[in-house]
């Protein structure tokens, strides 16, 4: 028996896809409202006095928000995102392996497991799709173990290898 522990993203890819629209949308809401406050949203001649004074900057103002608006929280989701990591472990037997991980017990069979990477994906984090009968499990490279190696190979990476010999 041969034994791995591996560290992984706790939430799956969909879940931070959820996080970056609503926070764009969050974003640009904001944005609006800030433009209905000000009063701009009707034009820079009914604005603030500065910028009926001004109005390049106005316009300045309104276009170099949007940016803003959208980025700020993209990078927030982001961020939230790759904070929370969870370890679990691989047991390899000769005829089988075990997969312990989110609290439940996997058993591969040889011949069983099929190992996706959906193309394209960022060049911040791997994803992998393990598909078993009646089962898909989502297992996302842990970005902070990323940041602690720098370079070297991930500990998911290097379960997932030592798997692949369980392919159909």
């Amino acid at each position: 028996m041969k034994s791995i522990k591996f560290r992984y993203n706790k939430y799956s890819p969909s879940v931070l896809y959820m996080m970056l629209v609503f926070g764009v949308v969050l974003g640009l809401l904001f944005f609006y409202a800030f433009l209905v406050l000000s009063g701009m949203e009707k034009g820079p001649e009914y604005g603030p006095a500065y910028f009926r004074e001004h109005p390049k900057h106005a316009v300045y103002l309104i276009f170099g928000l949007i940016p803003i608006a959208m980025a700020l929280p993209a990078w927030v989701a982001k961020k939230c995102w790759s904070s929370k990591e969870e370890e679990a472990q691989l047991e390899i037997y000769e005829d089988y392996a075990v997969l312990c991980f989110r609290n439940k017990e996997l058993r591969i069979e040889k011949g069983e497991l099929r190992i996706n990477i959906p193309n394209p994906h960022p060049y911040w984090y791997t994803t992998y799709i393990l598909k078993v009968p009646k089962q898909r499990m989502v297992l996302v490279t842990s970005i902070k173990e990323a940041k602690e190696k720098k370079g070297s190979r991930l500990s998911l990476d290097i379960a997932m290898e030592e798997l692949s010999t369980y392919r159909k």
